[in-house]
Formats: C-alpha cells, sequence, structure tokens
C-alpha cells in the first residue's frame, strides 16, 4: 500500500466506513467520483504488510481513528474466509473534526425549525430505537454478536414514537397540551415534543433511518424492514451514549431534561449526564 493507495482507502472509508472482501448482502459499492470501488479498498488493505498497514494506523489515530480488522471466526455474518475492514473512531480521543455535525442536523430538520429541535428530535428517536434494538431483546450493550437479531420496521419506530408522546401527554405535567400557555412554560425539550399534532412523525422517522442507513449503523432487510449493522453495534458498544455529544452543541445538550414516568428514562438519564460532561 503506497502513499496513492492509503489516500485512496482512507477517503473510501471516510465516506462508507465499512470494506468488506466478501460482502454480507452480496452487493459491493462501485467507484465514484473521488473514490475507489468498495472491492478496490479491500484488496488493497488485505494485500498490505504488516509495516504498511501500522503507518496507516498511525495516520488514523492522530484523527482520533482508528482501524478495526475482523473475520468469520470474530463475528457471525461475516463469509467464511471474508474479512471486514472498519473505519472507527476511538473512544478516548476527540471527535475528528471532519466529522460535523451540520450535515446531520441539516438532513433530519423540518421546514425551519431550530437546531436544538432537531437535536431533541434526534436523541428521542435514537433512545428509542435503542430500545427496539435492545432493551426489547433483553440485550445488552455489549451483546455485539447478536447485531443480526436487531431488526424493527419504520412503522414500529414512528409508533414508538406516537406512544413516547402520548405517554408525556398523559404524564400529568400539562392540563391541556394544546394550551399555549402551558407549552411556554414547559421545560423546553417537553414543548419541542408537544408542539408536534402528529403530522411529521412518518417523516422524522424516514429522515432518522436514511442518515443511520448512510452512516453505515443500519441497513435494509426488507420493505421498510432494517437491521443494525456491526458497525452500528460495534459503536454502541465501544463508545457507549457518550459518542452522540457530537451531534449535539453543548449550549443546547445543557437544556435537555430527563422526562418522568417515561418508558425511555433510564436511557435519557444516561444520556443526559453523558452529554452533559
Amino acid at each position: 500500500m503506497n502513499m496513492t493507495e492509503m489516500g485512496e482507502v482512507y477517503a473510501y472509508l471516510l465516506r462508507h466506513r465499512i470494506a468488506e472482501t466478501r460482502s454480507q448482502s452480496g452487493r459491493r459499492r462501485a467507484s465514484q467520483t473521488g473514490l475507489i470501488s468498495e472491492r478496490d479498498a479491500a484488496v488493497i488493505l488485505k494485500e498490505a504488510d504488516e509495516e504498511q498497514v501500522q503507518n496507516f494506523r498511525a495516520f488514523l489515530s492522530g484523527q482520533g481513528l482508528q482501524l478495526a480488522v475482523y473475520d468469520s471466526a470474530d463475528y457471525p455474518g461475516i463469509p467464511p474466509g471474508g474479512q471486514i475492514y472498519m473505519l472507527l473512531r476511538n473512544p478516548e480521543a476527540d471527535l475528528p473534526a471532519m466529522f460535523s455535525q451540520q450535515q446531520v442536523l441539516q438532513r433530519l430538520k423540518i421546514r425551519n425549525e431550530t437546531k436544538e429541535a432537531t437535536a431533541v428530535w434526534f436523541i428521542h428517536l435514537w433512545l428509542l430505537m435503542l430500545g427496539l434494538l435492545y432493551t426489547r431483546t433483553n440485550r445488552s450493550l455489549s451483546d455485539v454478536s447478536l447485531y443480526q437479531n436487531a431488526v424493527f420496521s419504520q412503522e414500529e419506530l414512528a409508533e414508538t414514537l406516537r406512544n413516547h408522546l402520548e405517554t408525556i401527554r398523559r404524564s400529568g405535567l400539562f392540563k391541556d397540551d394544546q394550551d399555549k400557555g402551558n407549552l411556554d412554560n414547559a421545560p423546553r425539550q417537553l414543548a419541542i415534543l408537544l408542539a408536534e399534532k402528529g403530522e411529521d412523525i412518518n417523516r422524522r422517522v424516514k429522515n432518522f433511518i436514511e442518515v443511520l442507513i448512510d452512516a453505515s449503523h443500519l441497513q435494509a432487510k426488507g420493505d421498510k424492514i432494517f437491521q443494525q449493522t456491526l458497525l452500528g453495534a460495534l459503536e454502541v458498544e465501544q463508545t457507549g451514549f457518550s459518542h452522540l455529544k457530537h451531534l449535539i452543541p453543548d449550549d443546547i445538550a445543557k437544556r435537555i431534561v430527563n422526562l418522568s414516568d417515561s418508558p425511555t428514562e433510564p436511557l435519557i438519564e444516561q444520556e443526559t449526564a453523558d452529554v452533559c460532561h
């Protein structure tokens, strides 16, 4: 792996995060403008000698990134004889500067809502999704090898969000969530959530899922059915909830509050602690 090839592999992994010598899905990412193909990236990494790989790891380390390499003996779902190369964050390092929150927030926002509102919706959708991937199957964050069983439908997530909002409305915190005065006096997070009339729930869920697919945290397994990827499971396991803080500006994170009597209260409590520290 010469310097040119290292740069090509780096560019590919920054965009797709994963390169497989044998695809789990049978589909391979073709080359595109400015990027080599998945096949070429995997071949370069597979054929690199130990010194070249170590040089590449050192290059990544300086940016808060690390190269992880797994084969079929490590995790299920990797074809026999195949290797999977992943670009992971180093949980002990600062977030790489190129991992900007702006693109994610822009893709998730509805109309002209504020960044704060978008961040609140993201964190709730993320925690509700983790409930579907982990809590309902009694799976811990360390159960990475069970990632293939972590499946949910788009409608399940949308319905979970609807139920979550209804739980808040029934909590007794507000006599009438349609009362503008009540919302003005509500904690900011609750006011943002309670202002939702249900019209944008499906759109929010769709945008959220598309962002995670693009980040290789989810993959489609059928008509609006989605499965967690090995990369997604590893990043949740390795960095826990703390990796969300790069998506939520500090000033906004400090205004996010816990919800009483909510199905996601334990998750939100942990997330708030991690985000704010």
